[in-house]
């Protein structure tokens, strides 16, 4: 049995899981592996039950992403873990190689594999190219290398979170993932705290990843609403929008007009959507929390 099954504990966040999970615990079963139960995952939760690697441990409430795995890295005793999303499969041979790039370079903090089908698995920080935070590039501004040929591993500023081997001792003297951001950008946010460290963030093309993204979990109002509220809310955190500026002023204006315009023509989805992100901006607004810059 390889020995990597005794230096690397698996990390996973469940919240209202689908049953695809069911097939990611079975490929692992010889990792330990640490489940975080957010919530609405009875059924998943009873098929694993048996599993003798797996430890669920919750709070009883939906934590959000980085809480969760802070959570989890206080129950692992190994000096790697492997934060993978449940709708994500892995091969042993490129968690090894994973490995095996962590272990050569002191400084790394964080390996992470090529994940297929996605596109923007590697690149910059957003801010390096983005001015203005409503683009709907933001995210994309990582896709620098995309048509590139890699040869050996690539130093970037920012791994795609869904599959990051972290060396528990580095996270920890980062201060672990900034737990203001209950879902999208944490992983941005940490691997900027990596990097101001002078900690590298490694990826490394000889391991791959499949990634059915978007597929972990069911599809339904909750999740909806859940996603396009963070989706809006985290990069206002991670960028430290200014409040009480004309350009806040104008994002919470724009949402009341297209939220009532799209009901007007009877399009539910999109006045929704508007009226979400209307919330979110209301909300960065009055959390004083968001407003400290680290």
């Amino acid at each position: 049995m390889s020995k990597i099954y005794n230096e690397i504990t698996i990390i996973t966040v469940l919240y209202n899981s689908n049953e695809i999970v069911e097939s990611f615990f079975d490929s692992l079963k010889n990792f330990k592996i640490i489940v975080v139960d957010n919530g609405k995952n009875e059924k998943i939760l009873e098929r694993i039950k048996n599993f003798k690697n797996i430890q669920v441990i919750s709070k009883n409430k939906n934590l959000g992403y980085g809480r969760a795995i802070n959570f989890a890295f206080n129950n692992i005793s190994t000096n790697f873990f492997l934060v993978l999303n449940p709708d994500l499969s892995i091969d042993v041979s490129s968690v090894e190689n994973m490995l095996k790039t962590l272990n050569q370079y002191n400084d790394c903090g964080i390996v992470a594999p090529v994940t297929l089908p996605d596109k923007d698995f590697y690149g910059a920080f957003p801010e390096r190219n983005l001015k203005n935070v409503d683009s709907s590039s933001a995210i994309k501004s990582r896709e620098l290398l995309l048509d590139s040929k890699i040869e050996g591993e690539l130093c970037v500023d920012v791994a795609k979170g869904c599959a990051l081997l972290i060396s528990a001792k580095h996270f920890e003297n980062i201060g672990k993932f900034d737990e203001k951001y209950f879902l999208f950008w944490e992983e941005i946010d940490l691997c900027r705290k990596f990097r101001s460290k002078k900690t590298s963030v490694i990826v490394t093309p000889k391991s791959k990843a499949q990634h059915n993204q978007g597929k972990s979990s069911k599809s339904n109002i909750q999740n909806f609403l859940i996603k396009t509220f963070h989706n809006e809310y985290s990069p206002l955190i991670y960028f430290n929008v200014q409040k009480f500026t004309i350009h806040h002023f104008k994002k919470i204006t724009k949402y009341i007009f297209r939220g009532f315009s799209y009901l007007l023509i009877l399009n539910i989805k999109k006045s929704m959507t508007n009226f979400i992100k209307l919330s979110a901006n209301i909300r960065y607004f009055f959390d004083l929390r968001s407003s400290s810059k680290k």
